[in-house]
């Protein structure tokens, strides 16, 4: 009988620290759609100044290179990339549709079908099941997913309109998702800094490219003003911190177990829905919602057991 060596703690420390760095990129990730509740742009115009915000400040943050002293490979899986910002654009559109339609906290919760998502392909593209237990990183993902199912039951809407902000919501999850995976492959090969460059270019331009072919583009000056741009460039820095910590999760943990810890954006969202926008009854959805938090406790405890 012969006993299995020890891990060495410096692998632990790397590991517990990609634990970290996902969980400070769900609180980002919860906050960084707070701003269209508050905003009255259209949809569009709305996008297009949240990613303008995200592609100026991770410029900035690249061009600190000097400062920060991190080196990074530019090659040919970096023009990925500009996939994951036309399909994230499309869905970040998708989602702020959904929330215009049944509002902050339930949509998110419904996009939040982006883990389950995220995790399966993570393991069968990236082939993390030979670094990451399957069976219990996909338990972990459904249990945060069917946590946020608990949360989006606390709405009172039925109908068409109702179940076509449900459908938008979905829809953007599904390409969330699939961004997850482009991101820990470039991350992989590349880095963090050039990727959010090119990342957040490919989203303007392909949201540019929409406005102009509806041709809305010309109303965005004369319907914008100083409240509605510092809202929107405030959503994009949000999610340059989001995607940031993200990333850096990615190098030293696998994409399904640091996107699924990602997916704990739902109670900070749930939270802001229930104390600032008022959009859920405590008092009448209290179960409901301790029932969410119980299924968001348990899928982070099943990622304890997913290092093999």
């Amino acid at each position: 009988m012969t006993l299995k060596p020890s891990r060495p703690p410096r692998e632990y420390t790397s590991f517990m620290l990609g634990y970290l760095l996902a969980f400070v990129s769900s609180i980002f990730f919860g906050l960084y759609v707070v701003p269209r509740k508050l905003s009255k742009l259209e949809p569009v115009h709305f996008s297009l100044l949240m990613s303008f915000g995200f592609f100026v400040g991770s410029v900035l943050l690249y061009l600190l290179q000097p400062l920060l002293q991190f080196q990074e490979t530019i090659n040919s899986a970096l023009l990925w990339s500009l996939l994951a910002g036309a399909i994230w654009a499309t869905s970040f559109l998708l989602l702020v549709y959904s929330i215009d339609r049944i509002g902050l906290s339930r949509s998110n919760q419904w996009k939040n079908l982006q883990g389950p998502v995220g995790v399966v392909l993570s393991l069968v593209i990236l082939a993390e099941y030979s670094t990451t237990n399957a069976f219990f990183a996909v338990l972990a993902g459904i249990a945060i997913f069917v946590s946020a199912l608990f949360f989006s039951a606390t709405t009172p809407e039925k109908g068409k309109a109702n179940s076509y902000g449900i459908l938008l919501a979905i829809l953007a999850g599904l390409g969330f998702g699939i961004v997850a995976v482009i991101n820990k492959y470039v991350t992989d090969n590349v880095g963090v800094y050039s990727q959010q460059v090119v990342w957040s270019f490919a989203m303007v331009l392909t949201l540019l490219f929409y406005a102009f072919f509806k041709s809305n583009l010309p109303t965005l000056r004369t319907g914008i003003t100083r409240r509605e741009s510092m809202l929107g460039i405030l959503a994009g820095l949000l999610y340059l911190g989001a995607s940031f910590f993200m990333l850096q999760s990615f190098k030293y943990i696998d994409a399904s177990v640091g996107f699924t810890i990602v997916q704990l954006n739902a109670l900070w969202t749930i939270a802001v829905g229930i104390f600032i926008f008022k959009e859920v009854d405590l008092k009448l959805h209290s179960k409901k919602v301790w029932w969410g938090i119980l299924f968001a406790i348990i899928g982070v405890v099943l990622l304890l057991f997913t290092r093999k």
